[in-house]
């Protein structure tokens, strides 16, 4: 009895037990505090610790070596980090190689069909599945906002304007735009369909090797003759050349190489897009104007630049760490295929497809326009409003190719020799000049200086083929423009739709390039006339009535004959010595 009463009075009063989490636990479960005396102990070691320690850390030495640790350990970081970065690299572009590397042989081109080379030429085909398009919902008209279709309906053209000696070129005229609300709901839900082309692929080789005595480039990959006869062949599925042979991906290691971070952001889907370039410093950049807030909102702007236009851009304090200028986001172009900038700008110009493979419609406009209408107008007014799959300007005054051609040299547009034997190649392939015979074929000669485009497989083989020629002949597109039209029309049921160029101007303004802009003299200014103007001063009634022999006419003196005629002295006439005349 008293055992148990001592041993429940030695639980009671804190006897020793196993200590759990730094605390004292009976049996009965319940949990007994620390002593005053241990916490107190505990707060001391605690005091001490951080009085050393502090005590320690003030040393130079110390606090050195803590510094030096920190610094290695940043470097460790960053090496990792980039490291990781490459990996991440390779993971994105290896894909391409690994996909896409299915070996092509065309022994055909080599021993067998043209002795100019006794090479084999191996090819590889780059993307035999293009990547599926995703629709978006924003691409997709939910029948929300109902399309008037007569609201154009009683549009009519005006008569033209007179003349006018200050302003004797071409001049805009009207266009009935849808509002952009109905123009965003008449865009189609599905792809157009492509006649006859189904799958488009491209060639890829790592040695471009020129077998024929013509005009080309590495980044073109130099296409024999009957490999550009073979391309315009159409067929359900087909292989030719379109620029970037040296890679299966655009811009990465194939010349126009683009920055991979860029890259990433020019593979992503968008509905529309508009592009623009400018190589050479040749042109300011034109701010769109007019631009509604859901364009601004879903259509991306990209400018390509070079290197050269980049380092005017920064030291003019133009481009910003952003890369953007207003609306346009910059890309800069590095190892530029060609000397010429013009040449380099039909990269972008005509391969759109390639550089934005997951794009359904574009607007190319040069670096010389200023966009001043909304693109979904624009795309409705000449692609949707007509199912059209490209649209382009005809030329505000010729219609003829080899009228073009004449006036290209006359104009010093390029080498005469080059022209001659361009346009004697297209004649002796068929090209006439331009007729009524022709019709509904409105022109041959476009002004290229706007492309409004959807991609699909036929749109995307008529630029490639037409870039081939730019590649092999001069770099003036206007000439090559409808000899590839004409060959493709003959093949399928396809067309063009070719507007008025006073319509073009309706929607773009055209500015000066960057060096006639230095070398215009600048705006004379305007000079006020500071001559006043001497107002008549009133005679007073009283002196007209009452002195008339004042005014009266005064009789010329009779000369005498050996009388000098005198003379006149004249005083220059001041107003303040004339006596103040009170009213």
């Amino acid at each position: 009895m008293t055992g148990v009463s001592l041993d429940i009075r030695t639980q009671s009063y804190g006897s020793p037990q196993q200590p759990q989490n730094g605390s004292l636990q009976t049996q009965n479960g319940f949990i007994v505090r620390k002593s005053s005396r241990m916490s107190l102990s505990g707060s001391r070691e605690k005091d001490r610790f951080l009085t050393f320690l502090c005590r320690y850390l003030s040393r130079k030495k110390v606090v050195m070596m803590i510094l030096v640790s920190f610094a290695f350990m940043a470097f460790l970081s960053g090496f990792f980090t980039s490291n990781r970065e490459a990996a991440s690299e390779r993971t994105i572009f290896n894909p391409f190689n690994e996909t896409f590397n299915t070996s092509f042989q065309f022994a055909r081109y080599g021993n067998q069909k043209y002795n100019n080379s006794s090479m084999e030429t191996t090819l590889s085909v780059c993307e035999v599945n293009p990547p599926t398009r995703r629709y978006s919902d924003a691409s997709v008209s939910t029948g929300s906002v109902i399309s008037h279709s007569n609201f154009c309906k009683n549009f009519a053209f005006p008569p033209p304007p007179p003349g006018d000696r200050r302003r004797p070129g071409p001049r805009p005229c009207p266009v009935c735009y849808l509002p952009v609300e109905e123009a965003m709901a008449s865009m189609p839900n599905s792809p157009s369909p492509s006649p006859v082309l189904q799958e488009l692929s491209y060639f890829h080789e790592g040695t471009s090797t020129k077998t024929e005595p013509h005009e080309g480039s590495d980044f073109g990959g130099y296409p024999s003759l009957q490999q550009r006869n073979e391309s315009f062949d159409i067929k359900e599925s087909m292989t030719v050349h379109c620029g970037f042979v040296k890679g299966c991906r655009p811009g990465y290691q194939t010349g126009f190489d683009i920055d991979v971070s860029d890259l990433v952001e020019l593979e992503q889907y968008h509905d529309i897009i508009v592009a623009s370039a400018i190589f050479g410093n040749y042109d300011v950049i034109q701010q769109p104007t007019k631009i509604s807030e859901a364009a601004s909102r879903n259509i991306p702007f990209y400018m390509f630049i070079d290197e050269e236009t980049e380092a005017y851009m920064r030291n003019s304090s133009a481009l910003d760490y952003r890369m953007k200028v207003g609306l346009w986001r910059i890309i800069v172009v590095r190892n530029i295929p060609y000397t010429d900038s013009r040449r380099n700008g039909k990269v972008p110009k005509l391969l759109l497809h390639r550089i934005f493979p997951n794009v359904r419609y574009s607007i190319w406009i040069d670096g010389k326009l200023r966009l001043v209408v909304d693109p979904y107008k624009l795309l409705e007014r000449f692609l949707w409003r007509h199912n059209a799959t490209f649209a382009i300007s005809k030329h505000y005054r010729r219609f003829d190719v080899f009228e073009e051609a004449e006036a290209n040299k006359a104009a010093g547009k390029y080498d005469n020799a080059s022209i001659d034997y361009q346009i004697d190649f297209y004649r002796n392939e068929g090209l006439t000049p331009y007729s009524e015979a022709k019709l509904p074929i409105i022109s041959d000669v476009p002004e290229g200086c706007v492309i409004i485009r959807e991609h699909i497989p036929i749109t995307n083989l008529f630029t490639c083929l037409w870039f081939n020629e730019v590649d092999r002949f001069t770099s003036r597109d206007q000439l090559s423009f409808a000899i590839v039209r004409d060959k493709i029309m003959a093949q399928v049921n396809w067309s063009i739709n070719m507007f008025m160029d006073c319509e073009r101007r309706n929607f773009v303004i055209q500015a000066y390039h960057r060096d006639l802009l230095e070398h215009m003299p600048p705006p004379a200014p305007k000079v006020i006339n500071l001559r006043r103007t001497r107002a008549p001063i009133p005679v007073p009634v009283s002196v007209r009535v009452n002195s008339p022999a004042r005014y009266s006419a005064k009789k010329n003196p009779v000369r005498r004959k050996g009388e000098r005629r005198p003379r006149s002295r004249r005083h220059p006439k001041n107003p303040s010595n004339r006596d103040n005349t009170v009213f």
